[in-house]
């Protein structure tokens, strides 16, 4: 069958090593993503660490006032409790946190030696970023930041790519039928950004989905897309990540002019309707009404 060309029929592990290093672009996707495959490596006995980038604050947000300040730190501090819980419930140590700015990771020019060193620290074997083929800018700016820290550590062995908002052809899929309860009750530590979005039922949704190929005994799948160290420069070549990234931040810089351009023109109609509200609340409107009247009887 063709379709073993495309998607794994067995199940497989997408680490290798002893010590797992998970990189998140926001607080949540290190559940979202691989919470179930990440506490089962947990419960294999590897060191299992998530080193979660931005604090999942946009700059500006609540507005530009001392309150609004004090708010986006109350925001950033219940985003990492609610990770912080959720690693308990996968039995998972507390993430290590960098707290840099959502939606500006592409532009964050410190960030990539902040994590060096520090992973460099920890030693890790394995690196599991999201992947390169999603559309999320922090996503794949994290993507982007796995690769070339991947070229950089030299305790690594692979480098594992997760999905979250885009699907991937894998070439890995790990069984997370036995860890599923518990990353459904992990991605449930998680109520600020539940309130917005359908998270938790939609990415069991595509676990489940991911157990397609896997025979009866799978009900649940995380998927992969596995690069051995060796791999990793030939890979970027062919794929040119930057590229795209560029391609997409055009694209993206041109949408939200024309979300600017249909905003101005929406609020120039209002004032038009207003203005002519107005005039038809005037003395000399209502005056020469009868003469309008007679005017389009002719």
């Amino acid at each position: 069958m063709l379709e073993r060309y495309f998607t794994p029929y067995q199940t497989t592990s997408a680490v290798c090593g002893e010590r797992i290093a998970i990189l998140a672009p926001h607080p949540d996707d290190e559940v979202f993503g691989c919470g179930g495959s990440a506490c089962k490596w947990a419960e294999q006995g590897k060191q299992v660490q998530a080193f979660i980038i931005t604090a999942g604050v946009v700059s500006g947000e609540f507005g530009d006032t001392p309150e609004a300040e004090i708010k986006r730190a109350e925001k950033a501090k219940l985003r990492a409790d609610e990770s912080r819980t959720a690693a308990q419930t996968l039995g998972l140590p507390e993430p290590e946190f960098f707290e840099r700015q959502d939606a500006a990771l592409l532009d964050d020019q410190t960030i990539e030696a902040a994590l060096l060193e520090r992973l460099i620290e920890w030693q890790p074997t394995t690196l599991v970023v999201p992947s390169i083929w999603e559309m999320h800018r922090d996503h794949r700016a994290t993507a982007q930041l796995g690769l070339s820290l991947a070229k950089q550590l030299p305790t690594i062995e692979r480098l594992a790519f997760y999905e979250v908002g885009m699907p991937m052809t894998p070439n890995c899929l790990e069984d997370i039928t036995a860890y599923q309860e518990r990353k459904w009750q992990a991605m449930h530590n998680f109520p600020s950004q539940l309130e917005g979005q359908h998270y938790a039922e939609q990415m069991r949704g595509l676990n489940t989905f991911r157990s397609y190929t896997l025979g009866l005994d799978v009900h649940y799948a995380e998927a992969f897309y596995i690069l051995e160290k060796e791999e990793l420069a030939g890979f970027t070549e062919q794929h040119q990540p930057d590229q795209t990234t560029l391609t997409l931040r055009h694209a993206e810089k041109q949408a939200q002019q024309q979300q600017q351009q249909t905003e101005q023109m929406q609020q120039r109609i209002q004032e038009l309707e207003h203005m002519l509200h107005q005039t038809h609340q005037t003395l000399s409107w209502r005056i020469t009404q009868p003469l309008r009247w007679l005017r389009s009887k002719l």
